[in-house]
């Protein structure tokens, strides 16, 4: 259920509840981190819900209203940064056509933990500018040190207790049982981080929304092929992955997180006119990568090929060629990035082949497969080395066969079957099988034939 402050009254019902056991040093952190970024008036919201008598009792919105000296939508306003900032998890019910709140308090981070999140560190170098944040950083995070002339003598846990070995090897029943029903959320999604996309960021914005990690965590192929074909950030993939879960069950859908994708690529560049990066001379055909004695040009096109995005590169050259992006040839650059065969320079080079050079319409999945075969079985990781196999691989179609190919090429030597070699006996001259008396036979029916029909020999 989707909220606004619209669909709360000073009537409405709501409860509080505590994740997290709050220390001197949480409201240190709330007040000298925190504030800065959500504000004094979300800073009070949570001081008033944590301070609350009986807050785990039901309560109405009026009472916090009153105590706060606001209206409904700045109170929102101020629930709402709460939430995006891990402090507040909001909840809600119908029972009997009532609508009933929980909030539930998280602890604000230590000081060294918030200053590794990305998200929130950032944001409070943006409101308070570099100086500032530096002297918060050295105040608040500082490390003991030991002095030079001290030695360390502290004992570990094995110094001091005794542990049986086979209790450590073998867990516990109880110790594994009671691991399963504690909440991981605090530790964010386990996703590894890869060279330009930043996993940890965008676990810990999902950290923050509604969405079950573990539904996107199997999927994390998928994030990057999506990432890589439209050059989508982390903000932005979360937003996509927020729209394709079920809010019922809280489940991700990658199919739809596709089709989102895929539409709203369509709608953003359909009409659109060439970006100046995007209409330079390498997206003409002038720069041909057979075209002999041009390396300047081939030289711009590499460059534009090693620094746009697959999506990007086939929407330039649509444009300039008059054309649009369909959605199957969405499909086909998806499936080729998703391989993992080729650096995206290589497989722009290969549409560009495809669309200039060939002058095909579309890009066509069984060419593009064969291709993609050729390149792979010959290594092809640079873009110097596709273009090489691309002026191979024209001039391959263009070579005649030559005079020496045309008389090495093989005959075809008919046999006839041994029925077929016999002469037949019909052909046999019918004068030597006839003997004179049946000659005479047959001169002797002609006659009496002709004086029978007079004159039928001249007609």
């Amino acid at each position: 259920m989707e909220d606004s402050w619209h669909q709360l009254s000073p009537k409405t019902g709501f409860v509080v509840r505590l994740a997290d056991r709050l220390t001197d040093q949480s409201w240190q952190t709330l007040t000298q981190l925190y504030q800065p970024i959500i504000g004094p008036l979300a800073a009070g919201l949570f001081s008033g819900l944590f301070w609350l008598p009986q807050r785990s009792r039901l309560h109405r919105h009026g009472r916090l209203l009153a105590a706060l000296g606001v209206d409904l939508a700045h109170l929102y306003a101020a629930r709402l940064r709460l939430e995006a900032t891990g402090l507040l998890t909001t909840t809600v019910k119908q029972e009997n056509d009532l609508t009933t709140f929980c909030y539930t308090l998280h602890a604000p981070l230590v000081p060294a933990r918030f200053f590794r999140d990305d998200l929130l560190s950032v944001q409070l170098l943006d409101v308070l500018g570099e100086e500032t944040y530096q002297d918060l950083v050295t105040t608040t995070a500082t490390q003991v040190t030991s002095a030079a002339d001290e030695e360390n003598i502290t004992k570990n846990f094995l110094d001091v207790f005794h542990v049986d070995g086979d209790e450590l090897s073998h867990l516990p029943t109880a110790v594994t049982t009671s691991r399963q029903t504690l909440s991981t959320e605090a530790s964010g999604p386990e996703l590894a981080p890869t060279s330009d996309f930043d996993f940890h960021l965008l676990g810990e914005i999902l950290r923050r929304s509604f969405v079950e990690l573990k539904s996107v965590q199997p999927h994390r192929e998928l994030l990057l092929t999506e990432h890589t074909t439209y050059g989508l950030d982390e903000l932005t993939l979360a937003h996509y992955i927020g729209e394709a879960t079920n809010l019922a069950t809280n489940q991700f859908d990658p199919e739809q997180f596709k089709r989102l994708i895929a539409q709203r690529f369509g709608q953003e560049h359909r009409g659109r006119p060439v970006s100046a990066a995007s209409s330079t001379a390498p997206v003409t055909p002038a720069a041909s990568t057979s075209t002999a004695g041009t390396d300047s040009a081939q030289q711009a096109l590499i460059k534009l090929a090693s620094e746009t995005v697959p999506a990007n590169f086939l929407q330039a050259i649509k444009q300039k060629t008059g054309g649009f992006v369909t959605d199957g040839e969405q499909r086909v650059i998806r499936d080729l990035v998703g391989r993992h065969l080729f650096p995206t320079s290589v497989l722009n080079l290969m549409v560009y082949h495809v669309l200039v050079d060939e002058d095909r319409p579309t890009l066509n999945k069984a060419l593009l497969d064969t291709i993609a075969n050729d390149w792979s079985k010959a290594k092809v990781a640079t873009p110097e080395q596709a273009i090489a196999k691309i002026r191979e691989r024209q001039q391959a179609a263009s070579r005649p066969r030559s005079r020496q190919n045309r008389r090495n090429a093989p005959t075809v030597k008919e046999t006839l079957p041994d029925w077929a070699k016999k002469t037949p006996q019909a052909q046999q001259p019918v004068d030597q099988k006839l003997s004179s008396k049946q000659k005479q036979a047959i001169n002797a029916r002609i006659a009496r034939f002709k004086q029978r029909h007079p004159g039928k020999e001249e007609s």
